[in-house]
């Protein structure tokens, strides 16, 4: 079995994050699928959570928390999934069947599972580790909160190496569609630092590296480039 590990960063909601690890805990099916969480060191809210690994990142951004996690997980693990605090995990042995997915590509790419907000990108995606180690990042470094999502579209589409698993349900409980959720001080301090900073830097992204960064992983992964290059010369 593959081994995977759920980074689940997380600012300011103890409560949220109770919620995320206790139904992760109840629906995972493989022992050797586990959760870290990814905090500030600024943070003090998770202080009595002694019963789940933690990552400490210096105050800055999301992406650049999950980076730094990634970096180090990436090492250890053969595939990493990005979870949030306002997610739930429905399905019973969800990790089972996205990592089913993708062993049946290869067992290189992204999977997403089905979050009942959108289904036009992975909001929250599985992500093989050869891919992370190759492209030396988890998630689009000139980002910070958001865009990251479009990104991974962007390059799973180009190289084939994407799949929704619309069998593992993991409900994104985000406030534009649960109106339980608030929209709290979190999502408010993210959407005013991060939002039109980050489509700008989405956009230079997608006009200037993707190409190049989309090509690399084709070389590297694609069974059908692979093919053509082993009959060149």
């Amino acid at each position: 079995m593959t081994d995977l590990c759920v980074m689940l960063p997380t600012r300011k909601r103890p409560e949220m994050a109770r919620r995320c690890i206790d139904s992760f805990r109840e629906t995972r099916a493989s022992d050797d699928t586990d959760l870290i969480l990814v905090i500030d060191d600024d943070d003090t809210s998770y202080e009595d959570f002694t019963d789940v690994d933690k990552v400490t990142a210096t105050r800055g951004n999301l992406i650049t928390a999950v980076n730094a996690a990634a970096s180090v997980l990436a090492e250890h693990y053969d595939a990493l999934f990005l979870a949030a605090d306002d997610l739930v995990f429905v399905t019973p042995g969800w990790d089972t069947l996205m990592l089913g997915t993708l062993e049946g590509m290869g067992g290189t790419g992204i999977v997403f599972p089905d979050d009942k907000r959108r289904y036009d990108v992975p909001e929250h995606p599985l992500i093989s580790a050869d891919w992370v180690r190759e492209l030396g990042h988890f998630a689009e470094p000139s980002l910070a909160h958001f865009y990251c999502d479009n990104a991974w579209a962007e390059l799973g589409k180009r190289t084939g190496l994407i799949r929704f698993c619309p069998e593992a349900v993991i409900e994104h409980r985000h406030y534009s569609v649960c109106a339980e959720t608030p929209h709290d001080e979190t999502y408010r301090e993210a959407e005013e630092a991060h939002g039109a900073a980050d489509l700008q830097a989405f956009q230079e992204w997608q006009a200037s590296r993707m190409p190049h960064e989309a090509a690399r992983l084709r070389r590297r992964f694609s069974k059908d480039v692979e093919w053509v290059l082993s009959r060149v010369g």
